[in-house]
């Protein structure tokens, strides 16, 4: 394509963005990042134009599509994803993990592209641009629970240390009939939840440490919410959006109380007001939830924090410090009968891999 062709079409693409987007910003960001357009063709990722000043120009509408993204992509999705895919560089310079949560926000607002009646040119464009930020998701936000990936990166991590196994060995010993006679196995069973053996371990540390509060953040249907409302005096569980089954779970428990919103901010609010807690992530996923994760190991309350589907992480969950997966052979060849009652309703597709983190300013006020 001719340079100036290619400088005429970035210049159109700011032009592409949606109305609302325009309208959003001022007249001096849309001064800046036309004229860095402009220079666009012969320069970018030149000494003169480095790709982290085009980035920074585009970072602004970027932004506004990202707050606004279902309106934006309905509006105009070549413009928004463009304007995302030229801002991505800048977005870590203003938070870490911006890119991340921008990918997967772009992600789920993408899963059913807006089509016209015949396909056109910019609607194969569309179509290869949304792949590539599906592709970006599956790849290093939230990678599949492929069963391959999982065995090959849990070669050499499947035994707790040496240390630690003998004592988690007595504490389940300990704990088995408590939980088996909680009523556990009398709740509603749903898809896309914990495995029975997940939600012992889960429960088993919990009683170890002696909680008051379990913090949840992942919600779905509230199967796990319900597990956990067995075992603590109080949970309070987060969701972005909560489903019916959700909160009938929170009327049959009065202990269980239901957030709406972004789990990242919420949790740190709730979990200050606790004496001792546990922390149970199923939402995020992938690297943002193990961010989360390590930053909600930070504050004193937090006895310890577990985080759902981590099988291909574990290797480097591991180096991160995690000290126990619900995976473990001794775990799963011991109490692995718990999740019979999955195995008889194989349509119920569920489980992963729990990875335990602990705190180590963990001080249990009393």
């Amino acid at each position: 394509m001719p340079h100036g062709a290619w400088r005429g079409g970035c210049i159109a693409g700011l032009w592409l963005l949606p109305n609302s987007l325009q309208a959003a910003c001022d007249q001096e960001i849309w001064q800046a990042a036309f004229s860095i357009t402009q220079q666009g063709a012969t320069r970018v990722g030149t000494p003169e134009l480095p790709w982290s000043a085009w980035s920074a120009a585009w970072l602004p509408f970027a932004q506004q599509v990202l707050d606004q993204s279902a309106q934006s992509i309905l509006e105009c999705p070549e413009g928004s994803m463009a304007a995302v895919a030229h801002g991505l560089l800048a977005m870590d310079e203003v938070s870490e993990f911006a890119s991340y949560e921008s990918i997967k926000t772009l992600h789920h607002a993408l899963q059913m592209p807006p089509l016209r009646d015949e396909m056109s040119w910019q609607d194969y464009g569309m179509l290869t641009s949304a792949s590539l930020f599906h592709f970006m998701y599956y790849k290093w936000v939230n990678v599949p629970q492929d069963n391959d990936v999982a065995e090959t990166a849990a070669e050499d991590v499947t035994m707790s240390p040496a240390m630690l196994r003998p004592h988690h060995e007595f504490l389940f010993r300990s704990f088995i009939g408590p939980f088996v006679a909680s009523g556990v196995y009398d709740l509603p069973m749903t898809e896309n939840s914990v495995f029975f053996s997940e939600a012992f371990a889960f429960a088993s540390f919990c009683h170890l440490h002696q909680v008051d509060l379990v913090a949840e953040s992942g919600v779905y249907k509230g199967a796990s919410t319900e597990m956990w409302s067995l075992f603590a005096k109080e949970v309070a569980a987060v969701d972005i959006s909560l489903t019916q089954e959700a909160e009938q779970v929170a009327e049959r428990h009065p202990n269980v109380k239901l957030y709406t919103g972004d789990g990242r901010t919420l949790l740190p609010q709730l979990l200050r007001q606790s004496a001792r807690a546990a922390v149970f992530i199923d939402g995020p996923k992938g690297e943002l939830a193990i961010r989360l994760a390590l930053s909600l190991c930070e504050l004193p309350q937090v006895a310890f924090v577990a985080i759902h589907d981590m099988g291909p992480y574990k290797r480097e969950l591991r180096r991160l410090g995690a000290f126990f997966f619900s995976d473990e052979d001794w775990f799963q060849a011991a109490y692995g009968h718990l999740d019979e009652p999955f195995r008889q309703r194989p349509e119920l597709v569920g489980g992963g891999v729990m990875a335990f983190f602990s705190n180590s300013k963990y001080v249990g006020k009393k």
